[in-house]
C-alpha cells in the first residue's frame, strides 16, 4: 500500500494531480487529474476527475464526473454524478441523478431521483424512489422496492416533461419485488407484486404474485 501524502484541499477554480491522500475536500469548481485513492472525498460544488476513485466514504454536494471506476464503502450524492466505468459501493444514498456507464454493485442502494445504468445493477437492499424516466439494461437483489414518487426536477420545481413509464429494463430477478411504473420485460423472483403503471411480458414466480388493476402483465406462470 502506497503512503497517503496528506489531505487534498480545493478551494475556488483549480486543478491538482491524483494520488494517495487522507481527505480531499474540493469547494467550488475543481479538476483532478490521474486515479485518486483516499480515505474520504468530499465536494461542494463541482468536480471532474480524470480516473478511478477508490475511497471509504464518498460525500457530493452538486456535481461530479469519474473518468474511471468509483469503489468506495459509502457514497452520499445530493445533486449529480457520471461514473464512465463501474461502480462499487458498499452502500449508496442518492438524491438526485446518477449514470453509470458500466455496473453497479451495492449492498444497500437507495435512491430517490433518476438513474441510468448501462450495464447491471445488483444490490442486497434496492430501494428506487423515482422522480423520473430512469433505465438499467438488468436488476438484481434480495429485496426489489421501486416506486413512483412525483414528477421533479433537481430544483424542485414541477418537470414539464410527462412520462408514463418511469423506469425501464429487460430483467428483474429477486427474491421479493415490488413494482410500480416499470415497464420490463422479464421479472422473476419468489414473492412479486405488480403496482400500477407496470408494463410486463412475463413474470415467473415461485411462492406468491398480486397484481394491480391498474397493471399490465401479458404473461405470468409458477415456477418450481
Amino acid at each position: 500500500m502506497k503512503e497517503r501524502i496528506g489531505d487534498l484541499k480545493i478551494n475556488g477554480q483549480s486543478s491538482s494531480a491524483g494520488g494517495n491522500y487522507n481527505d480531499v475536500i474540493v469547494n467550488g469548481e475543481g479538476r483532478i487529474t490521474g486515479d485518486l485513492d483516499c480515505i474520504k472525498l468530499k465536494i461542494n460544488g463541482r468536480c471532474d476527475i480524470n480516473g478511478n476513485v477508490k475511497a471509504k466514504s464518498v460525500e457530493v454536494y452538486g456535481n461530479n464526473s469519474i473518468k474511471g471506476n468509483l469503489e468506495a464503502e459509502r457514497a452520499k450524492i445530493h445533486g449529480t454524478a457520471d461514473v464512465n466505468g463501474n461502480l462499487s459501493v458498499n452502500k449508496a444514498e442518492i438524491h438526485g441523478s446518477i449514470d453509470v456507464d458500466g455496473d453497479c454493485n451495492a449492498e444497500i442502494f437507495n435512491i430517490a431521483g433518476t438513474f441510468a445504468i448501462e450495464g447491471l445493477l445488483n444490490a442486497g437492499e434496492l430501494k428506487l424512489s423515482l422522480y423520473g424516466a430512469s433505465r438499467a439494461r438488468e436488476i438484481g437483489g434480495e429485496k426489489i422496492t421501486v416506486k413512483r414518487k412525483g414528477k421533479y426536477d433537481l430544483l424542485g420545481l414541477k418537470s414539464r416533461i410527462m412520462s408514463s413509464k418511469e423506469l425501464t429494463v429487460d430483467t428483474i430477478e429477486g427474491d421479493d419485488i415490488y413494482l410500480e411504473n416499470t415497464q420490463a420485460k422479464v421479472v422473476r423472483g419468489n414473492n412479486i407484486e405488480i403496482g400500477s403503471g407496470c408494463e410486463i411480458e412475463l413474470v415467473e414466480y415461485k411462492n406468491g404474485f398480486k397484481q394491480d388493476e391498474n397493471a399490465e402483465v401479458e404473461t405470468h406462470k409458477k415456477t418450481q
